[in-house]
C-alpha cells in the first residue's frame, strides 16, 4: 500500500425479502448481530411488488452497534396522515429513516397499495427532526400541501412513487407519497418542477431553473419521461455546488466520471441519470438480478438470492456501500429484478 494511503472499509451484507407484515422481525434479529439498514428499495413500473427488500449490512469504519433497533411503519394509500404521525412519534424516540417503499395492498383492498418506511435507530435521544406526509395524485391541491409544508421548513427528503394505471389519472402522471423532513438547520424553501422525455429537453429546464437559484432536491420517473424537483430558499439562492449533467445510455450502467449519481431511471428503451458533475470524488459499481417475490413467506433462501449476496460482498470487500436500490417488474409473475448501485469514495 502506498505511503499515506488509508485501507478501504469492508462491508457485508444481507437482503431480506419479505411480507411488510413479518420483515420488521427479521430486521430486528439481523440488528441484534450488528446489522444496520443500507437501503430500502423502491419499486418501478405500475405492478408493485408482494414484498419489501430490504438490504442490510454490518462493518465499515463505524460498525454497527449490537442492539441496533428497527422499526417497520405501514400505512394505506389513504392514510397517509397516519403514516405523518408514526413516524413522528419513532424520531421523538430516536429513530431515523432509511427508506421508504411502496407494496401491493397488504389489507385486502386491490385498488389500494401499502407504504413502508423502514427506520432505525442506536440510541433513544429524540432525533430533532419532524416529519410531514404528503400523497400527490397530480393534483393541484396536493401541490399546494407540498409547498406550504416547504414554507414551514419542511423539504423533501424521501419518496416513492407508482405510474399511475392509464384507467386512473392522466397519462405520465405518478402516484407519489413525499416525506419532508425539518430539523434545526431547516430554511423554507419553493419549489420548481420540471419534467421531460428526453435528455436535452430535461436538461435545458433543468438549467433553466438553476440559473433562477434553485438546486435539484428529489426526482421520479414514469415509462416516458423523468421528472425533478428542484428547491431554492425563500430569500436566497441555493448555494449548494452543483453542476447537473443529464446523460442517456441504453443500458443501466453509472459513469463515475460524470460526477455524483442524483437519480437514475429506465425510460422508453433506454436509460436516463442525473449527475452532478461538480462532485467527481465517487466510484461506481452496479450488480442486476432477478429474484423471486413470493406471495408467501419461503423458509429457505433460494440460489438467486445467495448468489446476489455474493455479489454484493465483493463489492462489499472493495470498500463499495449501497448507494440506490430499484424493485422491478422482472417479467414473471413471482420474481422481480434488482437493480443495485454501490459508491465508494476515490483515493
Amino acid at each position: 500500500m502506498p505511503a499515506g494511503a488509508q485501507q478501504r472499509p469492508s462491508f457485508s451484507y444481507e437482503v431480506v425479502i419479505e411480507s411488510a407484515r413479518t420483515i420488521e422481525s427479521t430486521l430486528r434479529d439481523l440488528a441484534r448481530t450488528g446489522y444496520t439498514c443500507a437501503a430500502v428499495a423502491r419499486p418501478t413500473g405500475t405492478r408493485l411488488p408482494n414484498n419489501v427488500a430490504v438490504i442490510v449490512s454490518q462493518g465499515g469504519a463505524r460498525a454497527s452497534a449490537k442492539g441496533a433497533e428497527v422499526a417497520v411503519i405501514t400505512a394505506t394509500a389513504g392514510t397517509p396522515n397516519e403514516l405523518e404521525q408514526r413516524m413522528n412519534a419513532a424520531a421523538q424516540e430516536g429513530f431515523s429513516l432509511c427508506g421508504l417503499t411502496m407494496t401491493d395492498s397488504i389489507w385486502g383492498q386491490p385498488a389500494e397499495y401499502a407504504t413502508v418506511a423502514v427506520m432505525t435507530r442506536t440510541g433513544t435521544s429524540p432525533t430533532g427532526s419532524s416529519y410531514r406526509v404528503v400523497r400527490s395524485r397530480a393534483r393541484r391541491e396536493d401541490w399546494t400541501l407540498l409547498e406550504r409544508a416547504a414554507a414551514e421548513g419542511f423539504v423533501v427528503s424521501r419518496l416513492v412513487s407508482r405510474p399511475q394505471l392509464p384507467n386512473m389519472g392522466a397519462a405520465n402522471t405518478s402516484d407519489i407519497v413525499f416525506v419532508a423532513e425539518k430539523s434545526a438547520a431547516s430554511r423554507p424553501v419553493r419549489y420548481e418542477l420540471v419534467f421531460a422525455g428526453n435528455g436535452p429537453a430535461l436538461q435545458k429546464d433543468i438549467d433553466k431553473s438553476t440559473g433562477r437559484g434553485y438546486c435539484v432536491q428529489a426526482a421520479w420517473a414514469t415509462s416516458e419521461r423523468m421528472s425533478v424537483l428542484l428547491a431554492k430558499p425563500l430569500d436566497a439562492a441555493c448555494d449548494r455546488p452543483h453542476d447537473y449533467e443529464v446523460e442517456e445510455s441504453s443500458r443501466y450502467s453509472v459513469s463515475s466520471t460524470d460526477g455524483a449519481l442524483l437519480a437514475i431511471f429506465r425510460i422508453k428503451d433506454g436509460v436516463m441519470a442525473l449527475y452532478n458533475g461538480s462532485d467527481t470524488s465517487l466510484d461506481y459499481s452496479v450488480i442486476e438480478s432477478v429474484l423471486p417475490d413470493p406471495s408467501w413467506r419461503r423458509i429457505f433462501r433460494p440460489r438467486e438470492h445467495r448468489l446476489f449476496t455474493e455479489k454484493l460482498d465483493a463489492d462489499g470487500d472493495r470498500g463499495y456501500r449501497v448507494h440506490d436500490v430499484t424493485w422491478r417488474d422482472g417479467g414473471s409473475s413471482d420474481g422481480r429484478a434488482l437493480d443495485v448501485v454501490m459508491v465508494r469514495s476515490r483515493q
